[in-house]
């Protein structure tokens, strides 16, 4: 099985790339900008241009794209939406044309309830339509970001469909390196004031876990995922995350007894991936891995 990861110099990337490796799994990492103190090349490579893309998809077995404009203001919306779409549509057909069978696609929790854009979280209207936020819930994106990620979610779909490939999408919380899960366990959590995105996060690591998965396990047609720790980024209990912000929105569990905002029983179950359960468990495991790099 021969891989190409976009976006390999990134943290998520890394990640990704150094459990391929440690795995023994061939690939090919490729980013816009190079990859610092790796012990695997990275290549420079522009998605936006169809015959690059053309050329790095030849040959693959696996797409692994995580290479998009980062964030919801990391560009302006025009560009960002005209940058996000072209690589992921060039991408996608590459593959298709050079017979590649899965491709695995980072999406974004701004599928799910975006950020408008404004910077103030606490004028932030609520859209979530119920909890606990799972793989199931429908998008409602509220920037260009969020629309280029549902473009490529839909695009995938479309190749499902069409070509018989298997194509996993996963979206993603906000994701935190080892220096703010330092800075979260020293400060017992990070205020966030705005409860619309569930407060949810995932480590790098565990994120890296569930794209390998993605790309490994037995699967087939198209498949969208929601992973994130079952704690949130406040650190507080889920009940009374709920009883002052969202206590409005109709739960699927019994309130009571609901211990997080995220369900991801789909994915542990399809993926066989492992949710994080706490801040401190995360932290614990990052530090007793001999991974060198920052994730």
């Amino acid at each position: 099985m021969k891989v190409l990861v976009t976006g390999a110099a990134g943290r998520l990337g890394s990640c990704v790339c150094k459990i391929l490796e440690d795995q023994g799994l061939p690939f090919v990492a490729v980013d816009r900008a190079l990859s610092e103190g790796g012990t695997y090349p990275v290549e420079i490579a522009d998605l936006t241009d169809w015959q690059a893309c053309k050329k790095w998809c030849e040959g693959i077995d696996v797409l692994i794209h995580l290479a998009n404009h980062t964030n919801w203001d990391s560009a302006s919306p025009e560009q960002l939406y005209a940058d996000n779409t072209k690589m992921n549509m060039n991408l996608f057909q590459a593959a298709a044309n050079n017979g590649c069978r899965r491709v695995v696609f980072s999406s974004s929790v701004q599928v799910l309830d975006g950020q408008l854009p404004i910077k103030d979280r606490l004028k932030h209207p609520l859209y979530l339509p119920y909890l606990p936020m799972d793989s199931d819930m429908p998008a409602i994106p509220r920037n260009s970001y969020g629309l280029s990620k549902q473009a490529g979610e839909n695009a995938l779909k479309y190749f499902s469909e069409t070509e018989a490939m298997t194509c996993v999408v996963i979206r993603f919380p906000l994701m935190v390196d080892s220096l703010i899960m330092k800075t979260m366990v020293e400060n017992g959590g990070m205020e966030r004031g705005n409860p619309y995105d569930g407060f949810t996060y995932l480590p790098f690591y565990s994120g890296a876990e569930a794209v390998v998965l993605a790309a490994t396990v037995q699967l087939d047609g198209y498949h969208c995922y929601f992973v994130a720790s079952k704690d949130n980024l406040e650190q507080r209990p889920a009940i009374d995350v709920i009883a002052k912000g969202l206590s409005h929105l109709p739960c699927k569990q019994s309130i009571e007894v609901i211990a997080s905002l995220v369900d991801c029983s789909i994915v542990e179950e399809e993926l066989g991936w492992s949710q994080p359960k706490s801040l401190k468990e995360s932290y614990e495991k990052y530090h007793a891995s001999k991974e060198v790099r920052p994730y």
